[in-house]
């Protein structure tokens, strides 16, 4: 009896869809891995660049830039009792520090940084064209609504054009992506006489996906704005 051992069509096509059903699997996971890395990678870039601007504070001599700005002043404390004791809070109307600070929803953002508490706003945005620049050289372009400081009234620094901020670049690009830093000052504890001591909230954002130079900071208001948050300490003069 003749055998034919060559494969069949049947055999070919079968062969072929396995080795696509592996192949779209295989592209699959190889594109969620890629899309997690860069989560990553922006996740660990925006925290450097938030660390780099904490230290930054932190080592400026006691004026103007730490100080709350006027009007503004905020109180935050440790929760000393309860399942959120020793958590950092908002102090509320009777000087409790009961008021959370993460955003809802947002839990990688605080209620004093948060860029755009204010739906269809955002704080800093500079449609890249600060890319490259030092903020000395790009921040006469942003006065012309490229801050907006109704986003967010918690949000301290930057603001306008105020040269003090000069050795702090808030916008700063890494492969393709623009990170944004704002931060905020806050006294400590609630209702204290003594306002030496300070916390720093400070927020590195950037927004997925990167805008081209021609998105207007109100056409972003589908888009995803992702960031990280920490807070520093800052003792003016001498703690008591």
């Amino acid at each position: 009896m003749k055998r034919d051992n060559g494969a069949t069509l049947v055999e070919l096509m079968v062969a072929m869809v396995i080795i696509l059903i592996v192949s779209l699997g295989f592209f699959s996971w190889l594109s969620t891995v890629t899309r997690m890395n860069l989560a990553i990678e922006r996740s660990n870039t925006a925290y450097a660049m938030a660390n780099d601007v904490a230290d930054r504070l932190q080592r400026m001599n006691d004026n103007a830039l730490i100080q709350a700005k006027s009007g503004n002043a905020k109180y935050v404390g440790y929760v000393t009792s309860g399942a959120d004791i020793g958590k950092l809070r908002k102090c509320d109307a009777s000087n409790d520090p009961t008021i959370p600070l993460d955003v809802t929803g947002k839990p990688d953002l605080t209620i004093y940084t948060n860029p755009n508490a204010v739906a269809d706003k955002l704080y800093l945005y500079d449609k890249n064209a600060c890319s490259g620049q030092m903020w000395s050289d790009c921040r006469g372009s942003l006065t012309a609504g490229n801050i907006d400081t109704t986003a967010n009234a918690n949000i301290d620094h930057p603001n306008a054009i105020s040269s003090v901020y000069d050795s702090i670049n808030p916008i700063r690009s890494y492969k393709g992506t623009t990170y944004y830093a704002v931060w905020s000052v806050a006294y400590m504890p609630c209702n204290a006489s003594d306002t030496n001591r300070r916390k720093i909230f400070i927020t590195v954002y950037w927004i997925d996906p990167e805008p081209t130079a021609a998105t207007a900071a109100s056409a972003l208001s589908g888009t995803i704005i992702k960031g990280v948050s920490l807070v520093a300490d800052k003792t003016i003069g001498a703690e008591t």
